[in-house]
């Protein structure tokens, strides 16, 4: 009768663990929020130099150097030879998003390449559509590795991201942006073209989604040295900030 009572005690024992691991208690909304601001928060100003290549369809830009200054709470310039598009957040990808966010949710949590992340979600509209952006989270710094976007069954946007810690803080070394675009946004080619053009540029039109990337690498950051505010006068002309 002893071992009858042994076998269902340890039966019993087995069904609370099991129980235990299924129920994870996950960070709350606001410690995942002040976990991924956390890093960033600590930036007073920086600067570093950027490498920028985009393949779009419809926009040509070539390669380039560009050198970004940044300081909190809202000033930033951006230094270029020739046209470029940068981000006015620069560095620190989603930011002000996140900050005012307040439907983060945990969904899961992994295992990649021996890093500990959690898959975080949330709903939001990308290109004028409703879709799910989720994120993989390194649960110790709050840096986004991975970032991205579906809308039934298609896949907008993925974003993948490699740091490393710069006085203390961790600072992205690359960033790789891959995109799909809907038929008609290869109509931004017909800006400038000739009407004699136009024949073969309509004849190339076709109802399949258009594939780009963006290709960023930093490096030679400074970090809160101190950026004097005269440093920001005088944005370069050909330099767009979105």
């Amino acid at each position: 009768m002893s071992h009858i009572y042994k076998s269902l005690l340890i039966i019993i024992m087995l069904c609370l663990s099991a129980g235990s691991f299924a129920q994870k208690k996950y960070p709350s909304q606001q410690e995942l929020q002040d976990l991924m601001l956390g890093n960033w928060e600590r930036i007073e100003d920086y600067e570093v130099d950027i490498k920028l290549a985009l393949d779009i369809p419809g926009f040509r830009m070539p390669s380039r150097n560009i050198h970004y200054m940044y300081k909190f709470p809202d000033k930033s310039k951006v230094e270029v030879k020739g046209f470029a598009i940068v981000p006015k957040q620069g560095i620190q990808p989603f930011f002000t998003f996140l900050r005012d966010s307040v439907s983060l949710q945990i969904v899961n949590d992994s295992l990649v390449s021996g890093e500990a992340l959690f898959e975080v979600t949330l709903e939001d509209t990308f290109m004028n559509e409703l879709g799910t952006i989720n994120f993989f989270v390194n649960q110790e710094t709050g840096n986004i590795t991975e970032a991205w976007v579906v809308h039934e069954g298609r896949e907008f946007f993925r974003l993948t991201s490699d740091y490393e810690q710069v006085d203390g803080i961790y600072l992205p070394t690359s960033t790789a942006i891959k995109m799909t675009f809907p038929p008609d946004f290869k109509n931004l080619q017909r800006l400038g073209k000739k009407p004699t053009d136009m024949r073969e540029f309509d004849a190339s039109m076709t109802d399949e989604w258009l594939d780009g990337s963006i290709k960023i690498q930093f490096k030679n950051y400074k970090v809160n040295r101190g950026i004097p505010d005269y440093k920001f006068e005088d944005e370069t002309e050909d330099a767009i900030q979105d």
